[in-house]
């Protein structure tokens, strides 16, 4: 092989995303408990917005306040397991993280 040779190029494969109605649906097949810790990890990332707005803008309560619940409500461990994909309600098997019949990774 010459030195101006190069190894060919290896491309990943991209998944189709989701639109954004299809994010939509997908939330709302969520179980009740599933859906209420998606809105948790918003709210999270919410809480630290108000905490880094109040270093910007001066008001340090809000960054006392806001900073430290932001980062306790985002980064909880909390993970439920339905057995059944999110999207498209199939059995999964056990542990899995895509789901077999529509692609859907799963929470």
């Amino acid at each position: 092989m010459a030195a101006s040779e190069s190894p060919p190029l290896v491309k990943a494969r991209k998944a189709p995303r989701l639109t954004a109605k299809q994010e939509i649906q997908t939330i709302r097949n969520l179980p009740r408990v599933q859906r209420g810790i998606v809105i948790m990890k918003i709210a999270g990332v919410f809480l630290l917005a108000i905490g880094f707005e109040g270093l910007v803008t001066g008001q340090y309560w809000y960054s006392v306040l806001f900073v430290p619940l932001g980062v306790l409500v985002a980064m909880l461990p909390i993970r439920i397991r339905t057995g059944m994909c999110i999207a498209c309600q199939a059995p999964l098997q056990k542990d899995a993280a895509i789901c077999t019949t529509c692609g859907a990774p799963q929470m």
